[in-house]
């Protein structure tokens, strides 16, 4: 990658050269900072320079993020950078984003790193060397999946590029990758051939690691083929590289006590193949019996998985009519409700105290509803897919405002301290009007579990590339039990507000699937001086 990232510095291009140190830190070096201090290993650097950077284009501080948090082996956050869409969906950068999936993957998911070697592939005139390393990727991950013939036809057809390039160091290394592929298959005099044609062709070369690697596997195949004179010869040829390693670079020595391991087990697995081989019409009908008994057993799981495929799409179909009985009683009852409530506020009551009383309790029971039918219709509108998400970037301060215009009468009627702060110079990337939504749903949770003369904030602090919007309550807190399973829809788990009225928590699983269709995140914990934080993290951009 190293390469990779120059090539996409102008700083690099104009000084014609990848040997760099980091400049002055400006805000003009920052991506030229970046990319050196990701080269140097200084990973620390690599966030700080990335957060100060406004002029490189995101999809190239993705890749260094991507690449970044790889390193760190936080592989969450890798994939989720390699995986956003304004990476995959433009050609120039396709080819990069596909080919760190593949790395990422490997090892973790065979097919899944195939896929993305594979596709790659597809693309007519790659460099001769990016084919070449793809395909040798290829077929060691065949290889290590045992499907051998697969990894077979990868490595002959590398012999030929190689040969044709005069590529002497890859040519050995693939006769020898294809003498360990017999090898496992049990072809111990196909092996030695191509263990031979390594040995040959590494000779005149000043690689010691891979002559080491070669003469120790002719070793281990003399030996399986008792050919024990010639297998002393290349021992003794292992030993001296080994030696050879160790006075070039004393650093190897943790490698060659891997490598003592190593042939220690590949000594065994010479003394296992003996006795298999003893064995093996043994083991071969028994494994005939075997496959007639899964066979048997895998028909009769085939009926099953059938059955349950059947029923599956029932429930699919069930479900889809649910959340359009939900969607269509939700919508069809905001307009008479709405109504109703427009009624209460036009009517002008007489100087009757009780009267009053009255009117407020049914405003405030129809406000609970309204509020109530919107969740409910927004939320069935998510659950089936046809909510409308529009993003941009908009202004955090004015929308707080809204909303805390909107629960003003609740606020004082429950002489609530209400106050905001850190949020005048923050733009939110995301869908405004949901945004709305879950601070609505958020506001209204912490008032009704505020008691009277509470207090409620609003504050955020920046995270990395997120912004942390935090809404704190001096509330009656969430007991430990509940916290744990707070985003599933459990009605066992309902809990009571200041006014004794239990909470359907609707309201919070709307929240979370507003702000996940927003690419954030929440979280929400108790606060040790009482009460609750809700903790929301949104893409963010800070204005002057």
């Amino acid at each position: 990658m190293k390469e990779f990232f120059s090539e996409n510095c102008t700083i690099c291009a104009s000084l014609d050269s990848v040997n760099l140190d980091k400049l002055p830190d400006l805000e003009k070096n920052a991506w030229h900072n970046a990319h050196i201090s990701f080269i140097d290993n200084d990973y620390e650097k690599v966030s700080y320079y990335l957060l100060k950077d406004e002029n490189t284009n995101n999809k190239l501080k993705s890749i260094l993020q991507g690449h970044l948090f790889l390193r760190l082996k936080i592989y969450d956050k890798a994939e989720f950078f390699f995986r956003k869409k304004i990476l995959k969906n433009d050609e120039k950068y396709r080819l990069i984003v596909m080919k760190s999936l593949g790395e990422f993957y490997e090892g973790r998911n065979y097919d899944s790193a195939v896929f993305y070697y594979s596709e790659i592939l597809k693309y007519k005139s790659l460099p001769y060397k990016l084919e070449s390393e793809l395909n040798e990727s290829l077929a060691f991950l065949n290889s290590s999946k045992r499907e051998f013939k697969k990894a077979e036809v990868l490595y002959l057809d590398l012999l030929k590029a190689y040969k044709k390039h005069n590529d002497s160091l890859s040519l050995a290394r693939v006769y020898s990758n294809l003498g360990n592929l017999y090898f496992e298959q049990y072809q111990d005099k196909k092996a030695k051939k191509y263990f031979d044609s390594a040995y040959v062709v590494v000779k005149p070369l000043r690689n010691f690691q891979l002559k080491s690697f070669i003469t120790h596997n002719l070793y281990i195949v003399s030996e399986a083929l008792k050919e024990h004179k010639e297998a002393v010869g290349y021992l003794k040829e292992y030993n001296v590289f080994q030696d050879s390693i160790q006075k070039e670079n004393t650093v190897w020595q943790i490698a060659q006590q891997k490598e003592a391991f190593n042939i220690e087990k590949k000594q065994i697995e010479v003394d296992k193949k003996t006795a298999q081989r003893n064995i093996f019409i043994i083991i071969t009908v028994a494994i005939l019996l075997l496959l007639v008994v899964i066979y048997f057993f895998y028909k009769k799981l085939r009926q099953k998985h059938q059955q349950i495929g059947v029923l599956n799409e029932e429930l699919k179909e069930v479900n889809a009519l649910k959340n359009q009985i939900f969607s269509i009683v939700a919508h069809d009852l905001r307009s008479p409700v709405a109504l109703l409530k427009q009624k209460f506020q036009v009517y002008e009551p007489k100087e009757n105290k009780e009267t009053i009383t009255i009117n407020k309790n049914v405003v405030s029971v129809i406000d609970s509803l309204s509020f109530l039918l919107d969740n409910l219709l927004n939320w069935s509108l998510s659950q089936s897919n046809l909510l409308f998400v529009q993003k941009d970037w908009f202004p955090l301060l004015p929308v707080v405002k809204q909303i805390e215009h909107q629960y003003q009468s609740l606020l004082q009627e429950k002489k609530i301290e209400f106050s905001s702060k850190n949020l005048s110079s923050i733009l939110i990337f995301g869908d405004m009007e949901l945004f709305k939504i879950v601070l609505r749903n958020c506001l209204d949770n912490a008032i009704k579990f505020t008691p009277v003369g509470g207090n409620i904030k609003i504050y955020g602090v920046v995270e990395s590339d997120f912004f942390k919007l935090r809404i704190q309550d001096s509330g009656v807190g969430i007991s430990e039990t509940v916290l744990k399973t707070l985003f599933e829809l459990d009605a066992q788990k309902a809990q009571k507000d200041t006014e004794g009225r239990k909470s359907s928590g609707l309201g919070l699983h709307l929240v979370k699937s507003m702000i996940e269709l927003n690419d954030g995140m929440i979280t929400i914990e108790n606060n040790p001086q009482g009460g609750t934080i809700v903790n929301i993290s949104i893409l963010h951009k800070i204005i002057a």
